[in-house]
């Protein structure tokens, strides 16, 4: 039996996939165990001439490992080496997934169906998990919920297994009823968990994906009754999101009417308030300047907590502020009769630095609009955008343009981004502080910058020239991930961590290269 498995490269090649595909949203190490198993099974096997000869005829496989070699080309002219042979470490999946996978045989339809499901179920669990974090521990940042992977990564497999859950429950083939209602349920479950995890990034992708499906669907469907379906959730549902976020915007920004009206200067003790309706915003749909009284919030404040009101709290915000913030989205005055009907609970959210109600709440879907309007108020008055996740994006953008003009030609080598973003900020004068100055966010720009336009251009070929080369851009699995890692590297270095590099790196090559031939 030992004998038998070991001479099983065929078993062993299925095993690693099964195991890469169901680390990607769980586990960075069993990530790395599987794709160790899969290259040694590969040079294990042997019949390296044969493999060298397909792979030779195979352009759009020799496409896809060109990005390596690009990278590797970026050597030349780079400074910093010690980052760019570690970038280089990084993106090795680029290089070896496409290689092993178009030179291994292809899986059945119903092996890469196994797979997929495993995906699925493996992105299920680790919403589960997530959500049993969530719920049952002390976190002060949402992104503490993604205890496996970054939170921007969780939301990216969560997206593409909604829709590869899709392709089971919606496809023409014959499927147990059962089976078809449970992918159904754990759709809406995760759908859910997007909304619960507050991933902008992830609803980003899932609404403009839905949008882009919606007509990809109008176009490849023959069934008129489905069509309609189509037609009518594509006006209801875009209509129902914008009604909602229109209602939610209004409720938060514009002040109510009787704010202004019969407005009180002194306190239940007799001490004045302090009333500013220019210098503080609106938030939760009232003047977070009116009705300070200074004095009392310092010494009632002392009263309730071991903090130094005029300090810091433990996210290194002006303590003051998220308190007077946070009486504020509670409906409460800035005075010792609003610190004294704090909770404790409301004492300790504070302390940690969450500045709204809102915010504090385990499930709550204003929450993520709410920090945005809030970001929004904040860059539009002049503020410093670090922190602010979404406008501090166009920050990243500016240098990096700034970068891309200095360099427009051939980039600064692979190594270089990072001296070069470094550079770029002192030169522009950003008001970014030191620990928020990251790269561009955005994949096109960061390989614009480190390989000019000339690189670019090879990028946006590698992408497109494989699946079109192979007729597979419009089948419905490549297509949903090529939508999806696309929209995703618009706003987030998509290749520069280990588990993004992996999940586009795999998913790329097995949907190209790792099926038989779908007619």
């Amino acid at each position: 039996m030992l004998k038998s498995i070991k001479v099983n490269h065929s078993a062993i090649y299925f095993i690693g996939l099964l195991l890469l595909t169901i680390s990607l949203p769980l586990s960075r190490f069993s990530l790395s165990v599987a794709q160790f198993v899969i290259v040694v099974n590969w040079f294990w096997e042997a019949g390296f001439r044969e493999k060298l000869k397909s792979l030779g005829v195979n352009k759009p496989a020799l496409i896809l490992i060109s990005i390596y070699v690009l990278h590797a080309i970026g050597l030349i002219y780079t400074t910093d080496y010690q980052f760019a042979f570690n970038d280089l470490k990084v993106k090795l999946p680029l290089l070896v997934l496409p290689v092993i996978i178009a030179t291994s045989k292809p899986l059945s339809q119903k092996k890469v169906d196994t797979l997929l499901l495993f995906y699925i179920g493996a992105a299920l669990v680790a919403s589960f998990i997530s959500f049993g974090i969530l719920i049952f521990k002390d976190i002060s940042d949402i992104r503490e919920i993604s205890p496996f992977i970054s939170h921007i990564r969780m939301s990216l497999n969560i997206c593409l297994a909604i829709f590869f859950a899709g392709y089971f429950v919606f496809s023409n083939k014959r499927r147990h009823p059962i089976f078809r209602l449970g992918l159904l349920l754990s759709m809406i479950w995760m759908l859910a968990f997007l909304l619960i995890s507050e991933s902008g990034t992830g609803i980003y992708i899932m609404i403009v994906a839905s949008i882009i499906l919606a007509f990809y669907g109008l176009i490849k469907i023959s069934n008129q009754a489905v069509k309609v379906i189509i037609v009518i959730l594509a006006i209801l549902l875009p209509a129902s999101i914008f009604v909602y976020l229109n209602s939610t915007v209004k409720s938060y920004l514009l002040p109510h009417k009787n704010d202004l009206n019969n407005i009180e200067y002194y306190t239940a003790k007799g001490n004045p308030y302090y009333n500013d309706t220019i210098n503080y915003q609106v938030e939760n749909g009232s003047y977070i300047g009116l009705y300070i009284s200074d004095v009392e919030l310092r010494e009632a404040w002392k009263t309730r907590s071991n903090l130094d009101y005029e300090g810091e709290d433990e996210k290194g915000q002006y303590l003051k502020q998220t308190l007077i913030r946070y009486l504020n989205s509670k409906g409460l005055r800035k005075d010792e009769l609003g610190v004294n009907q704090l909770t404790d609970e409301d004492i300790r959210n504070i302390e940690k630095g969450i500045a709204n109600v809102y915010y504090a709440k385990k499930i709550s879907i204003n929450s993520r609009i709410y920090k945005l309007l809030w970001e929004y108020q904040t860059a539009h008055r002049g503020g410093n955008p670090g922190g602010l996740s979404v406008v501090q994006r166009t920050e990243y953008w500016k240098a990096s343009w700034g970068i891309i003009k200095s360099n427009f030609i051939t980039g600064v080598g692979t190594g270089d981004l990072g001296l070069a973003f470094k550079s770029q900020y002192v030169k522009m004068n950003s008001v970014l502080p030191l620990e928020f100055r990251h790269r561009s966010h955005n994949q096109f720009l960061a390989i614009w910058i480190a390989f000019g336009i000339i690189g670019f251009c090879w990028f946006i070929f590698s992408l497109l020239y494989p699946p079109i080369k192979r007729k597979m851009l419009f089948e419905y699995t490549y297509f949903i991930f090529f939508v999806v890692i696309v929209l995703s590297m618009l706003v987030e270095d998509t290749l520069e961590t280990q588990m993004g590099v992996s999940l586009y790196a795999f998913l790329n090559a097995f949907l190209l290269f790792g099926r038989e031939e779908i007619t």
